[in-house]
This record gives C-alpha cells, sequence and structure tokens, in this order.
C-alpha cells in the first residue's frame, strides 16, 4: 500500500507543479507553439457588445518582445481619448520585470479574480490592473488618460470583468449595461422654435430648414427677415454623443449666463471666427444644445440673435 501511496502522491505533486490555464495553442511569433495564457488570443478578449460598450476602435495586435520584457498583446483606442491594452505573459517575463520591480499601489476583486493595480509606473496618465496566476502566467489590462483630469484606471477597471470571464476561475462576465441613450433622443431642433417666437426675434418662420449633422446629429436653420446690417441664418445644433468640450477642444468660453432657465456658455469668435457667435447649453454628459448666429458686418451683434433664441429654445429642451 505504502508503494503505491508515493508515486501517485508525486504524480498529484507533478500534475500541480506543472498544470497550465485554459486556452488553445496558437503559434508564437517567432515559431514555438504557445499554451495555456499565453495562448490566448488577445485582440478577441472583448465581445462585439462590449468594445461597443467601452467605445473602443480597431484592435491592433502587437508581437511580445522579450528582450524589451513586453508581452504580447492587443491594443484600441478609447472614442474619447486614450486607450486600452490587454498584455499577456509569456514564460519569459515575469511581472517584476515588466513592472521594472515596481510594487501594486491598490488591488481589488472583478469579475471573482484578485487584480494589482499599478499606476505612475512610467507616467502618471497610465494605469496597469494585473492578475498573476499559480503558474507564474499572467494578463494586464491597461488604460490611459492624458487629459489630465481624469481617472487614467477607469476604462481598465470597467474592462476588467469582461477579461475575467476568459480567464481560469473568473466568474462569467455580466453582460455590458444598456448604453445611456441621449436625452435629446427623439427631439426635434426644428420644435425649439414655433412660428411666432422666430418672427418675434426678427427671422422668417417660413425659412425653417432641418438638417442632418452625421450619425450623432441634428440641427435646423433659419434665415431673418431682414437682412439688413449683416444679420446671417441661425442654427440650433443637436449634438447627440459630444460633450460641450469635445466640440470645442482647448476653448474656453468667453462668458457664462443663464436664459431661460439654464445655464448657457457663450463663445465669441468660436475657433477664431470673426463675426460668429455659439450659445450652448449641455443635455448630458455627452450631449448638448448649440445655437449659432453671426454677423460680419456689425462683430458687436454676432450673438444678438443667439441669445436672443436662448431664453425660447430653453424651455423645450430636457433637463439636464
Amino acid at each position: 500500500m505504502f508503494r503505491r501511496t508515493v508515486p501517485l502522491a508525486a504524480l498529484l505533486l507533478l500534475t500541480a507543479c506543472t498544470s497550465q490555464v485554459g486556452g488553445n495553442a496558437r503559434p508564437a511569433q517567432d515559431g514555438p507553439v504557445l499554451t495555456g495564457l499565453a495562448a490566448l488570443q488577445p485582440c478577441e478578449i472583448f465581445t462585439p457588445e462590449q468594445v461597443a460598450y467601452l467605445e473602443l476602435g480597431e484592435p491592433q495586435y502587437y508581437p511580445a518582445e522579450v528582450k524589451r520584457k513586453i508581452p504580447h498583446g492587443c491594443r484600441w483606442t478609447v472614442e474619447d481619448g486614450g486607450s486600452v491594452d490587454v498584455g499577456i505573459s509569456t514564460p519569459e517575463i515575469t511581472v517584476r520585470e515588466y513592472m521594472a520591480g515596481a510594487v501594486a499601489d491598490a488591488s481589488f476583486e472583478a469579475g471573482g479574480l484578485p487584480w494589482q493595480v499599478y499606476q505612475g509606473v512610467v507616467l502618471e496618465s497610465l494605469c496597469d490592473l494585473v492578475v498573476e496566476f499559480p503558474d507564474n502566467s499572467w494578463i494586464r489590462v491597461g488604460s490611459s488618460d492624458f487629459s489630465g483630469d481624469g481617472d487614467p484606471c477607469r476604462v481598465a477597471k470597467q474592462a476588467a470583468p469582461f477579461v475575467a470571464g476568459k480567464l481560469p476561475g473568473g466568474a462569467p462576465a455580466p453582460p455590458p449595461p444598456p448604453k445611456q441613450q441621449s436625452p435629446l433622443t427623439g427631439q426635434d431642433p426644428c420644435a425649439t422654435l414655433t412660428a411666432q417666437e422666430a418672427e418675434q426675434i426678427g427671422l422668417l418662420a417660413s425659412s425653417m430648414k432641418p438638417f442632418p449633422i452625421g450619425d450623432t446629429g441634428s440641427g435646423c436653420e433659419w434665415s431673418p427677415a431682414d437682412e439688413s446690417g449683416g444679420r446671417e441664418d441661425i442654427t440650433v445644433t443637436f449634438q447627440h454623443e459630444e460633450s460641450i468640450e469635445d466640440s470645442a477642444p482647448g476653448e474656453e468660453p468667453d462668458a457664462e449666463e443663464e436664459l431661460g432657465g439654464r445655464r448657457w456658455k457663450i463663445y465669441d469668435k468660436p475657433a477664431d471666427i470673426d463675426g460668429m457667435c455659439r450659445v450652448v447649453t449641455a443635455t448630458s454628459e455627452k450631449s448638448h444644445v448649440a445655437i449659432t448666429s453671426s454677423n460680419f458686418v456689425a462683430a458687436d451683434k454676432t450673438c444678438e440673435l443667439a441669445k436672443a433664441a436662448a431664453p425660447l429654445v430653453a424651455p423645450k429642451l430636457p433637463r439636464s
């Protein structure tokens, strides 16, 4: 009995020491066959639904660079800036080597797995989340935010439960939360001014003309009843998936005013265009309404029509 027990114990120990995590074998860039965690395809980690929820661009695969201690992985740009990166270890590269000896700042659980948080190893705007397995294989999910006022770990933490669903011991990935619908959905920019209101501020009601703005916006245009004095057309535009800041990167408003019970930002000479004025209000973090007017004759009157329209448009808009 004793003679049978020893080989069995040795076999169990050997099995434990050589156990591999799941994944089909795949050829490495330089020929050898990878198995276990390294066999996972990094660019196939996310489902199309998860990609849409995280607002990721097209995947870009990159091979391992063992001499530089970089595992193979995949990178996606994020729609509102920055990127997401998934790196999968090879036997030649340890977490400590990849992190240049840095110690994790914190840890948390997501998808049933413990994730170590490394932020600022290279730059404060970069964040890596790492899970290490008993066989010393590991995976990292990184994200970045170069805006200076965001959380570099935000998208990586959103992605972690999805990645965990593909890993040994990880909980099944939850379905992505439904995308928040723009509060402007179903609203018509041409309905923001009635015919009577348009005429009240000097517009020709019959000139009303709707127009599209790509796939995520719409607008409406009116012409002035009297074009003398340099008055030009006025537009009301709805942007369903763009914040005010993203619509005017790097620009600061010249003023802010309360008009019709809403807070509006006034951009005189937007994009440094003399004679133009843009009056904007947010309807959510990622949507806004803009009223644009212009006067290329009297520069001091460029905002006149837009500011006259704002109190009339405001009551028709959803509360932000």
